[in-house]
């Protein structure tokens, strides 16, 4: 991975041409991580710099978020962007509204899966199951060591039980249920992108579902991770969260030199 400060001077050329669609994951880049997703709050400078971007001639904003899509939309609370939850199961932006029939298909199975969780792991254990419509999280950032061994025993088995039509994958101090045959978020971001044919796509993320979008825009778009991590697909990385936001003023900057 390659320091995106270091190749800044490179990237403003690809950022400041006609059409650019930024795409930003929401939990750990805009929003730092909190103790549980109803804490996680986006701070006003970010709020502004977004808009700021999404007013600029040739710029689309797209938030991409494994939160529920009216979750999504009510944490950042701006208008003209474009919003995809469920890790890109359900899209809307401008004039758009879009959600995948199949996972639809599945919600009955997600919600009696939830359901099963949330009567396994009562409020106490520090678990918090979400039931987000298209798929359902898990998570364990409060687990209590008591409950620890039982927890993830009976995740193991879960996640190893054959369930053909869903599939688990990990994130932070998180577990995800989502249809197998689902699009992920590299596919909504290919999806948007030529939807409104945007030559450039800047895509930022810190999570293992956003490994989906750097592997699906590799070659095709600038793919840039929050921390550093071997293995990872994306080319570029920042060294915090913190630096998201001067991400967002930097391609407010090159935008603004085109103009010029």
């Amino acid at each position: 991975m390659k320091s995106f400060w270091k190749h800044s001077a490179e990237l403003a050329a690809c950022l400041a041409r006609e059409r650019l669609l930024l795409t930003l994951d929401f939990d750990g880049t805009l929003a730092a991580l909190a103790e549980t997703p109803r804490l996680a709050r986006l701070r006003p400078e970010y709020r502004a710099a977004l808009k700021a971007l999404a007013v600029a001639p040739g710029v689309s904003v797209f938030v991409l978020s494994g939160r529920e899509l009216a979750d999504l939309k009510a944490l950042v609370g701006l208008p003209g962007l474009y919003y995809g939850g469920n890790h890109g199961m359900e899209l809307s932006g401008p004039g758009f509204a879009w959600r995948d029939a199949g996972a639809a298909r599945l919600k009955a199975g997600v919600r009696s899966a939830a359901a099963g969780l949330l009567r396994r792991f009562q409020p106490g254990t520090g678990v918090l199951v979400e039931d987000k419509g298209f798929s359902a999280s898990v998570h364990y950032r409060a687990l209590k060591p008591a409950y620890r061994t039982g927890f993830f025993a009976h995740m193991r088995a879960l996640t190893r039980s054959g369930e053909k039509r869903f599939r688990w994958s990990r994130g932070h101090k998180v577990f995800e249920l989502r249809p197998a045959a689902a699009p992920d978020k590299g596919d909504a971001a290919l999806r948007l992108a030529r939807r409104l044919k945007a030559p450039c796509v800047l895509a930022a993320g810190d999570d293992l579902t956003d490994e989906d979008m750097f592997r699906a825009l590799a070659g095709r778009g600038i793919t840039v991770r929050v921390g550093r991590k071997a293995g990872s697909a994306a080319e570029y990385y920042l060294g915090r969260q913190a630096e998201i936001l001067r991400l967002l003023r930097f391609v407010t900057a090159a935008r603004r030199r085109r103009i010029a």
